[in-house]
């Protein structure tokens, strides 16, 4: 298993499960530095952590923990 088990933080990182795909990221994000990070324009997208909406609001204070499935959701506008 190359030294990998979920729920453990191997080389410094965590594993999440981003909009269907697993991926690594540090440990201690939030979901806005998540974002940040990902270069995602947080001024229209909606983020799912764990099948609970997490208001803007609350982005800078909720941690994204090792395990995490996370959805964001971009918003397009058209007519």
């Amino acid at each position: 298993m190359n030294g990998e088990r979920r729920g453990f933080v191997t080389g410094g990182l965590i594993e999440i499960i981003l909009n269907g795909e697993r991926t690594r990221v540090p440990p201690d994000l939030t979901v806005s530095a998540l974002l940040s990070r990902l270069e995602i324009e947080a001024d229209r997208v909606a983020v799912e952590l764990n099948k609970a909406i997490v208001r803007k609001r609350d982005w800078d204070s909720t941690g994204v923990p090792d395990g995490s499935r996370i959805e964001v959701v971009q918003f397009v506008g058209g007519g």
